[in-house]
């Protein structure tokens, strides 16, 4: 049962490090695409509304994994926050093509990356972890 217990800490440990640092880089984003000046080739990356057939693709994906994960949550644990990482690194894409124009549009598709990759070291490492113990209880029998 401790070993219960650190897993949940390290997921939601990294979880609420994952959301305030996409929240942060966000915030200050947009906070200096708003208070710069946009002359010349800075006028490329700027605050705007698009939605279009990606924002949509990219929300039904975000549904069907939020649908899923709701479902089968305690299930999945350990596996589950680091799937809810995933997701997160989602909506981070989504928030900065949907909500600005241009280069700065790449600031989400890099987190969405770091996300994907925190998630999928997260499972990897469990799985790991869950084969040594298992080959450990295996070997003692």
């Amino acid at each position: 049962m401790k070993n219960k217990t650190n897993l949940k800490i390290i997921n939601w440990s990294i979880f609420i490090i994952v959301v305030l640092t996409a929240v942060i880089t966000a915030i200050v984003t947009l906070y200096d695409l708003y208070n710069t000046p946009a002359f010349g080739e800075d006028a490329q990356s700027r605050v705007g509304f698009r939605w279009g057939t990606l924002h949509i693709i990219i929300s039904i994906a975000i549904l069907i994994i939020s649908v899923f994960l709701a479902i089968g949550w305690k299930r999945l644990f350990p596996f589950n926050v680091p799937i809810t990482i995933i997701l997160v690194g989602f909506c981070y894409v989504l928030f900065f093509l949907t909500f600005t124009i241009g280069w700065v549009g790449i600031q989400g598709m890099i987190g969405f990356f770091i996300a994907f990759l925190i998630g999928v070291i997260l499972i990897s490492s469990y799985s790991i972890s869950f084969l040594i113990q298992r080959l450990k209880t295996t070997n003692k029998s």
